[in-house]
């Protein structure tokens, strides 16, 4: 007499192949009104088109101070965080600098000269601080931006008088950030 393992076998390798399913034993198998039951039906995928052009997730506009689009391009754009007095009479002031458009590469740049805040209150400029060796206190970049790329910058200014509240702040390449507020 034959072994009915090897035909047994077969037919429930046939069995799993046939039904794309994995293969267990019969004993392990859920009884077919519990397998109807437990698992959705298998949902066909959708059709397959060619990916547009989508712009970033950092193209949404942040809660702040108040954003700014660049004087050069339409997909850049700044996005003022922070202006606070800090210790040492000085006011620090945060920006982000977000390229949110589609376009592979966008060149941000500025002059140095236009970076600065007015107080309105004294029609007084001042510019940013420098330590006892000249350099900027402060950290900005320029350069070719990618979509969605985000660079975060500061500077350090002298403090205006405690009575002023707010200030006209510049930041190269974008229309000044009128009237903002200066946190404590």
């Amino acid at each position: 007499m034959t072994d009915p393992r090897p035909a047994c076998a077969v037919f429930l390798l046939a069995a799993c192949v046939a039904s794309e399913m994995a293969c267990s034993p019969p004993a392990a198998q859920p009884p077919p009104a519990q397998q109807t039951q437990a698992a959705p039906p298998p949902q066909a995928a959708p059709p397959t088109q060619p990916a547009l052009p989508v712009a970033p997730p950092a193209a949404a506009v942040p809660a702040g101070l108040g954003s700014g689009q660049y004087s050069a391009s339409p997909e850049i754009r700044c996005d003022l965080l922070e202006v606070k007095r800090v210790s040492g009479n000085a006011l620090l002031a945060r920006w982000r600098v977000v390229h949110a458009g589609a376009t592979p590469q966008v060149h941000y740049g500025f002059d140095w000269k236009d970076v600065y805040f007015i107080d309105p209150a004294e029609n007084k400029k001042y510019g940013f601080l420098t330590d006892s060796e000249g350099n900027r206190i402060l950290d900005m970049k320029w350069g070719s931006m990618r979509p969605g790329e985000q660079w975060l910058a500061w500077a350090k200014f002298p403090a205006p008088p405690p009575t002023s509240t707010k200030i006209s702040l510049s930041i190269g390449g974008f229309a000044p950030f009128e009237d903002v507020p200066v946190a404590p």
